[in-house]
């Protein structure tokens, strides 16, 4: 059932098996899951069905350097979303940040996941293997195209194949005609669940530890109107952003100076994203006109490439692995009439005559600890310590951000992919954006010397308390995480699953724990 915290009596005590705070990706995989499996949920959501300015205020964020982007009702770069949400890069909504995804699925390769030695801090806990079972799980389940499939079609074994003699290489990515939105996806089932209670306008103030300092045995809520709500379980799952779910950890600090998993000062560290430029052109070459309908963008759902360095180039010259997105621009009748009185072939795809290609450059960023979030003095609405972010690059971000690019011009050029046009602007990390792909700040490690959460993103030094975001990322190539989010929420779930037996009943209120037959019902505590 779907229940705001104002419908629930003051100072309301819940009680479920497992809490999962967030209604993303990653939080309704694992209420759901957890819930179809017979356990008792509770879902904690920080805003509500309908869009609140008020709550997404929660949001802002004190920035120490680069900044993310703003709000612009009048961008052209999210028209498919409301003006109220375009540029926004996280949600206060039932449903989370879905809300503004644009529903592009790719995994992680196996590479990704290896140690690079001229990378700091690179390489993950786990392996490609440990996920591949729930990418094609969640494949299936969502109804995404086979990727392991697109990838041996033979026209993608042919271009790959060309490309690398120019040391490029290539991977594919699904994107869906209709972005998934948990609330509509998951909506429904979570309305109709028994044992799943989904509680909207509850912003998470506080995690609270027994007396040992090793299990959570609350968490704390409260409304932007005041009303104050305290969930109790056996499991406690962070299902929100790095930015969010550094910030619970830090706040609690009341029992734990400097907050939970922070014993050696890692919470909020190796904040990292995908500084992106999307303004430069393309003018396609021979080997652009000829796989131009493997460069289609529309109609979707399709599969789309997007291009790198090789591997070996990456190493030789100790580069980071950064992308390059291609975008059809189709021709006007102008530019039809252009191309003819200069002699030069059409470059045509299922949709029509191609003018250019917008180029998306994507980077990756080293993960360090001098890029991080902290708590600053400045309070929010709800009387809150702001998020402070402090979102820095290296020197070899820098260096490796302009040593690609001339590669990538270079080697795009001899393979006939085209000649690049970046008019004078080209990709800086001082112009870029960010891509909303905050990573990193409860990095996932073997020691809590090196990381916040474990191998099962269990927090460090808790038995029951868990994140499942792309906040566990230790490193994260230039494209979309979402699979890779989803991916360890199904496994995080299957894991949950082996700690909390099934029960029978129904989530309760604690002054009814003891009376089974009790109806559920919002009564104070």
């Amino acid at each position: 059932m779907i229940t705001d915290i104002l419908d629930l009596g003051e100072q309301t005590t819940l009680r479920g098996q497992v809490v999962v705070v967030g209604s993303g990706i990653a939080g309704a995989e694992v209420a759901t899951h957890l819930a179809r499996h017979g356990r008792d949920v509770v879902l904690l959501e920080s805003g509500r069905d309908r869009f609140d300015p008020a709550i997404q205020a929660l949001n802002d964020v004190v920035f120490l350097a680069k900044r993310h982007r703003e709000l612009d009702p009048d961008s052209y770069y999210h028209r498919y979303l409301p003006p109220e949400l375009r540029g926004v890069s996280r949600v206060r909504q039932f449903g989370g940040t879905s809300n503004v995804w644009t529903g592009k699925w790719k995994y992680l390769q196996p590479s990704d996941f290896e140690p690079r030695p001229w990378v700091p801090n690179s390489g993950w806990p786990i392996a490609f293997d440990d996920l591949l079972e729930h990418y094609r799980s969640a494949a299936a389940d969502y109804g995404f195209g086979d990727l392991e499939a697109e990838a041996q079609r033979a026209e993608i074994v042919a271009l790959r194949s060309t490309l690398a003699t120019s040391g490029l290489k290539m991977s594919s990515f699904y994107w869906e005609k209709t972005p998934t939105r948990t609330a509509k996806r998951f909506g429904d089932e979570m309305r109709q669940a028994t044992n799943l209670r989904v509680i909207l306008g509850a912003t998470v103030t506080e995690l609270r530890l027994d007396e040992a300092h090793r299990r959570v045995t609350t968490v704390r809520c409260r409304s932007l109107e005041g009303r104050e709500l305290s969930v109790e379980a056996d499991a406690i799952v962070l299902a929100t952003g790095a930015l969010e779910a550094a910030r619970i950890l830090l706040a609690s600090d009341r029992q734990l100076p400097g907050g939970l998993g922070n014993s050696h000062d890692l919470v909020g560290r190796f904040y990292t994203d995908h500084p992106k430029h999307h303004t430069g052109t393309l003018r396609p070459g021979p080997l652009a006109r000829q796989y131009a309908s493997e460069l289609q963008y529309a109609p979707k759902p399709r599969f789309c490439i997007c291009f790198a360095l090789d591997d070996a180039t990456q190493q030789a010259h100790q580069l980071l692995e950064h992308v390059l997105y291609l975008k059809p621009i189709y021709e006007t009748r102008w530019d039809g009439l252009g191309r003819l009185v200069r002699g030069r072939p059409a470059c045509r795809d299922g949709n029509g005559a191609i003018a250019s290609y917008r180029v998306k450059f994507v980077t990756e960023q080293v993960p360090h600890t001098g890029s991080r979030i902290t708590l600053g003095t400045e309070l929010d609405p709800m009387g809150q310590r702001k998020t402070a972010l402090d979102w820095r690059f290296t020197e070899q971000d820098h260096r490796s951000t302009e040593k690609i690019l001339d590669l990538l011009t270079q080697r795009f050029a001899e393979a006939g992919l085209g000649q690049f046009e970046f008019g004078d602007q080209p990709p800086t990390l001082d112009n870029m954006t960010d891509a909303a792909h905050q990573m990193g700040t409860t990095r996932m490690a073997h020691r809590p010397e090196e990381g916040v959460v474990d191998t099962d993103c269990r927090v460090f030094g808790t038995d029951n308390l868990y994140v499942a975001s792309s906040a566990v990322f230790p490193t994260g190539p230039s494209y979309s995480p979402t699979f890779t989010i989803l991916a360890l929420a199904r496994r995080l779930g299957q894991h949950l699953l082996q700690t909390t037996p099934p029960t029978s009943g129904s989530l309760q209120l604690k002054s009814e724990i003891d009376d089974a037959t009790a109806p559920l019902a919002s009564t104070p505590s």
